[in-house]
């Protein structure tokens, strides 16, 4: 059944891409987005394999907006966190902030398929191919380096 999910993931995405240029609004914020905060945190703890207890929703954080961006927090007797995650609200991508690297997982996958892709129109669809490459501002290893000094 994945299968069949990811053939029509591919072919969806071929047809966005092949026709993003055609009449489609340029800008995202044109574009309603398909998902919301709690089907964001479902796809973040999803991806990285842990509760969804385990995160804080941090909002729409300047620098990475629009995307969602949360903060996975550690367990008492613990302290600090585990990482930040930011999740694409058009796409339901979801980005590890440290690295900058897409995290992905056959829920997710499903999700975008059977869930999200429906929530376009034909004409927000031909957008899909952009918006799916668009990416959260990240945490540079530059910036962690120095942060630990």
């Amino acid at each position: 059944m994945l299968r069949s999910y990811q053939a029509a993931y591919v072919i969806a995405l071929a047809v966005s891409m092949a026709t993003e240029s055609i009449g489609a609004p340029s800008l995202a914020a044109e574009i309603p987005k398909k998902i919301d905060e709690k089907i964001a945190l479902k796809l973040v703890a999803n991806a990285d394999g842990r509760k969804a207890s385990d995160f804080r929703y941090v909002g729409d954080d300047k620098l990475s907006s629009p995307f969602f961006v949360f903060q996975g927090v550690s367990k008492q007797p613990a302290e600090g966190s585990f990482g930040s995650y930011a999740v694409n609200p058009w796409t339901g991508d979801v980005w590890a902030l440290r690295g900058c690297y897409k995290l992905v997982s056959d829920y997710s996958r499903g999700i975008q398929i059977v869930d999200i892709l429906k929530r376009f129109t034909p004409e927000e669809l031909k957008q899909y191919g952009w918006l799916s490459r668009l990416k959260p501002t990240c945490i540079s290893e530059d910036a962690i380096a120095k942060s630990e000094h």
